[in-house]
C-alpha cells in the first residue's frame, strides 16, 4: 500500500525535525476535521494523517494540501500517533472507539470535536469500561453550513471558543497539550463540565438549528409556500441559514443530546405560549418588554463577539482645541440637560412604577452605560428622539437578573448609581469595569452596600470587579464625610431600600437637583437640619423636562462677562443653591448677570442673561472655597482677569482631586504670565492679561473649560491638549460655540 510506505518515510525523522505536536491523525475529513488539519499543517505544527471511509475525501485532502498522508485504523499507524482527533458524527464514535481500543497507547492524546459530550463519554465507558485518562473530549464553537473536505478553512477557529471537557482523572499532561493544541490554531480555550456543556449547547446551538429546520419544513409544506419563499426578505434568509447544515449530523446530535434539548425546548415553548397570549390579548407592553430584553441580550452577544474578533482595546486619538482671542458671545440658547442628572433620572425612572417620559436628556457618552445596564435587567427604554426617552419603570425591586456581569466600563457615575440599586434586588450579580476604574478604591461605596446588609466580595480590597450578594435587612443611616455628589446620590438610593426608615446626614446641606428629582417621583423625604429622613414607599413614573446643564451655564455666563460686546441669554437654566450662590458671587465681583427667581421646587429656573463687565478682585473664605470646590478653576480664571489681587483661602483643606485641579490651573496661569503666589496657605492671584500658549488639561473636562476661558481674551492663540473627555461630557461644545460666535476649533 503506498500510504504505508509514505507513512514510514514521514516518521523516520530525527527528533530535531519533529514538529511541535508530532504526528496528528484526523478521523473524519469533514469541514471541522479538515479545517483543524489544515490549520495545523499550514502553521507547520504537525504531520497530518487523515482517515475517512470515503476514499474520494482522502484523495481530495491530500491533493488540496489539507493533510499530508492518507491512513487507516491499523496498529502500524495508530501506534505512531501523538494525537488522534475524532471528527466523525457523534453516533459513529462508539464504533471508531471500538476499533481504536486494542491499538491505542496511553501516551496518545485522544480527543473529539463533537457538539455533544455526554453521549461521547457514555460511548467511551461502554467501550473501555471506564473513560481512559488520555481521552479528553473537546468541542470547537465554530462551523458553517458547508460540509466536506473542500469546505476546510485554516482560519475557522481564529477568535472562536473551543470548549475542553476534562474528567476528574484526565491525564493533566495531555490536558495541557490539548489546551495548547487549540490555542495554536487561534482558538480561545475554556474548560467546562460535561453536563453543563450539553445544556449550554442545547440552548445556544441545538435549539436554533431545530427551530430553523422546523420553520423551513413547516413553511415549505404550507398552502402559500411558493409566495412565502418568493417574497422572503433578508431576515428569513439569515434566520434559516443554518437549515442548510448537514441533516445527518444534526439528526445524530439531537438523538445524542435528547434530555438537554428537550429541557431547552420546553422552556422555549413556555415562553412562546406567553408571547402567543400577549398577541391574542393585545398586550403591547409585554411584547415590547420581551423584544427589548431580547435586543439587549443580542447586543450583549455582539459585544462579546466583537471583543473576541478585534479585541477590546480601542485606539484613542488625542484631541486638542485651539481658542482664538477676540471672540464675542451673542445669542439666545437652550442647553442640553446635565449629563450627571441624565444618569440619575434614568435610574429613578427605571425604579418607578409606570411610564416616565424624559425630555432634554443627554444620551451621549457613558449615559448609555447606565441605560444599557437597566435594559439588561429588563427595563423597557424607548428612544423617542435624540434627547427624549420613554421609560417603563419596574419598581424598586422589579429588576431581573442579567445574563452576564454588569459592565460599567469606565463610568464612575454608572457604578455609584447601580451598586446600591443592585444591592436592593433579589439576585446576586457581578459588576466589572475597565481601565482606570479597576484600580480605584471604592471603600466608601462598598461600605454603603454593607450598611444595607449586602455582602461585597472583591479580589483586590474594595476594588472592582466585585461580586454582590443582596440581603437588604438593615435601615441605612449614613453620615457623609464629604459632599461628593455621586456618593450622596448612592446614599439616597440605598436609603430607599431601608425596611423602616433611612437617614442621610451630610455636611453643608443644600438643595440639589437630586433632591428635587426624588421628590418629583414621589419619594417620602423629610428634611432635617443636617440631612434627610427617607421612608420606603413606591416611586411613580412622571414626565420630566431636564433644565440646561448648570456647569455649562455658569461657564457661559463667565465667558460672556470676559468678552467685550457679548450679549447672552440662556432660556432653560436650572440652578441649584450652589450654582445660584456661585453666580451671585460673580455678580458681587461686578459681573453682568441676571438670575432667575426661586421656583416651587426650590430650584432657580428660567432665563439667565449675561454680558461683558469689568470684574474686580475678591476674597473667598475657607467655607466658600469648599462650597465652590468644583467651580474653583473658573474662579481662578476670573481672578486672572479681575482688577487687583484676589485671595482664595482653604485650598489645602479640599479633597485631593479638587486641590490637584486648582494646582493645575495655577500652573496654567503662571505659564500664561499671570502672577500667582501663596501666603500662609492662601492662594493669591493678581489680575492681568494672559499671553496665550499651549496648555494640557490632562483629560480633565473642568480644567479644559477653565483653560478655554484663559484663551478667550489672551494675547495670542491658546491650544489646549487632551480634550477627549471634555468633548464626551460637553458633546454640544462645537455647536454651542458656532451658534454663539465663540471661536474655537477641534483638531486631532
Amino acid at each position: 500500500m503506498t500510504g504505508e510506505n509514505e507513512f514510514r518515510m514521514s516518521v523516520d525523522v530525527t527528533s530535531t525535525e519533529k514538529k511541535k505536536f508530532g504526528n496528528v491523525m484526523i478521523i473524519g475529513l469533514g469541514m471541522i476535521g479538515g479545517s483543524f488539519a489544515k490549520a495545523l499543517k499550514e502553521r507547520g505544527l504537525a504531520t497530518l494523517y487523515g482517515v475517512d471511509r470515503r476514499e474520494s475525501e482522502l484523495a481530495l485532502g491530500v491533493s488540496t494540501g489539507v493533510i499530508d498522508y492518507p491512513a487507516e485504523l491499523t496498529e502500524t499507524y495508530i501506534s505512531k500517533m501523538d494525537v488522534i482527533i475524532l471528527a466523525t458524527p457523534v453516533r459513529a464514535m462508539e464504533s471508531v472507539l471500538t476499533e481504536l481500543k486494542p491499538l491505542l497507547s496511553e501516551n496518545t492524546l485522544l480527543t473529539d470535536v463533537g457538539s455533544t459530550k455526554g453521549s461521547v463519554i457514555e460511548s467511551a465507558r461502554r467501550v473501555f469500561g471506564t473513560v481512559p485518562a488520555n481521552f479528553i473530549p473537546g468541542h470547537p464553537i465554530a462551523g458553517a453550513e458547508k460540509s466536506g473536505v473542500l469546505a476546510s478553512n485554516s482560519l475557522l477557529f481564529e477568535k472562536h471558543m473551543a470548549i475542553v471537557t476534562p474528567l476528574p482523572d484526565s491525564n493533566p499532561v495531555l490536558l495541557d497539550r490539548l489546551h495548547r493544541l487549540w490555542r495554536s490554531v487561534g482558538a480561545d480555550v475554556v474548560s467546562m463540565d460535561v453536563v453543563h456543556h450539553d445544556h449550554v449547547l442545547a440552548s445556544s446551538s441545538h435549539l436554533p438549528h431545530l427551530l430553523a429546520y422546523t420553520l423551513v419544513d413547516a413553511l415549505a409544506n404550507g398552502e402559500r409556500s411558493q409566495d412565502i419563499f418568493k417574497f422572503a426578505a433578508g431576515g428569513f434568509r439569515d434566520f434559516t441559514r443554518i437549515a442548510s447544515s448537514d441533516p445527518v449530523m444534526w439528526r445524530d446530535v439531537f438523538m445524542a443530546n435528547k434530555e438537554a434539548t428537550l429541557a431547552t425546548l420546553d422552556h422555549f415553548t413556555d415562553r412562546l405560549a406567553d408571547m402567543r397570549a400577549a398577541i391574542e390579548q393585545g398586550d403591547g407592553a409585554s411584547m415590547f418588554g420581551v423584544f427589548t430584553r431580547a435586543k439587549s441580550a443580542r447586543d450583549h452577544f455582539l459585544r462579546l463577539l466583537e471583543q473576541r474578533t478585534i479585541g477590546s482595546s480601542k485606539e484613542v486619538r488625542p484631541v486638542s482645541v485651539s481658542v482664538l482671542p477676540a471672540s464675542v458671545v451673542k445669542g439666545d440658547i437652550s442647553l442640553l440637560g446635565d449629563k450627571s442628572l441624565s444618569h440619575k433620572v434614568i435610574t429613578i425612572a427605571a425604579l418607578s412604577s409606570g411610564l416616565s417620559e424624559i425630555r432634554n436628556i443627554d444620551l451621549t457618552g457613558d449615559v448609555r452605560i447606565t441605560m444599557q445596564a437597566f435594559r439588561d435587567m429588563g427595563v423597557v427604554i424607548e428612544e423617542s428622539s435624540v434627547d427624549s426617552l420613554r421609560i417603563h419603570g419596574v419598581g424598586l425591586r422589579g429588576l431581573k437578573a442579567p445574563i452576564a456581569p454588569i459592565n460599567v466600563h469606565q463610568s464612575r457615575e454608572s457604578l455609584y448609581l447601580l451598586l446600591p440599586v443592585l444591592a436592593g434586588q433579589q439576585f446576586p450579580v457581578t459588576v466589572v469595569a475597565e481601565g482606570g476604574l479597576l484600580n480605584q478604591p471604592m471603600g466608601d461605596l462598598f461600605s454603603l452596600i454593607r450598611e444595607m446588609g449586602g455582602e461585597v466580595v472583591s479580589e483586590v480590597a474594595d476594588c472592582l470587579p466585585v461580586s454582590l450578594s443582596p440581603n437588604v435587612s438593615l435601615d441605612v443611616s449614613v453620615y457623609l464625610k464629604t459632599a461628593s455628589g455621586s456618593l450622596r446620590m448612592a446614599a439616597f438610593l440605598a436609603a430607599l431600600y431601608s425596611p423602616e426608615k433611612g437617614r442621610v446626614v451630610q455636611p453643608q446641606r443644600s438643595l440639589s437637583h437630586s433632591d428635587v428629582l426624588f421628590r418629583y417621583f414621589g419619594a417620602n423625604m423629610s428634611a432635617l437640619e443636617d440631612g434627610f429622613d427617607i421612608k420606603p414607599m413606591p416611586l411613580q413614573g412622571v414626565d420630566v423636562v431636564l433644565s440646561g446643564d448648570e456647569y455649562e451655564t455658569v461657564w457661559l455666563v463667565l465667558l460672556a462677562n470676559l468678552l467685550p460686546g457679548s450679549e447672552l441669554m440662556i432660556s432653560n437654566a436650572g440652578l441649584d443653591s450652589v450654582s445660584f450662590a456661585f453666580l451671585s458671587l460673580l455678580k458681587s465681583m461686578g459681573a453682568d448677570v441676571t438670575l432667575p427667581v426661586r421656583g416651587q421646587s426650590g430650584l432657580y429656573e428660567g432665563e439667565v442673561r449675561a454680558g461683558f463687565a469689568e470684574l474686580h478682585a475678591f476674597e473667598l473664605s475657607t467655607e466658600q472655597c469648599y462650597q465652590f470646590r468644583d467651580e474653583l478653576p473658573l474662579l481662578c480664571v476670573a481672578a486672572a482677569y479681575a482688577k487687583g489681587e484676589s485671595r482664595i483661602k482653604g485650598i489645602g483643606a479640599l479633597p485631593y482631586y479638587c486641590e490637584d485641579r486648582v494646582l493645575a490651573i495655577v500652573d496654567a496661569l503662571e505659564q500664561m504670565n499671570i502672577v500667582c503666589a501663596h501666603d500662609e496657605g492662601d492662594l493669591l492671584i493678581t489680575g492681568g492679561l494672559p499671553q496665550g500658549g499651549e496648555l494640557d488639561c490632562a483629560g480633565d473636562d473642568k480644567l479644559a473649560l477653565a483653560m478655554f476661558l484663559l484663551g478667550a481674551r489672551s494675547q495670542s492663540v491658546t491650544k489646549v491638549n487632551d480634550c477627549q473627555k471634555l468633548l464626551e461630557e460637553f458633546n454640544e461644545l462645537e455647536s454651542v460655540a458656532m451658534q454663539l460666535g465663540f471661536h474655537c476649533s477641534v483638531t486631532q
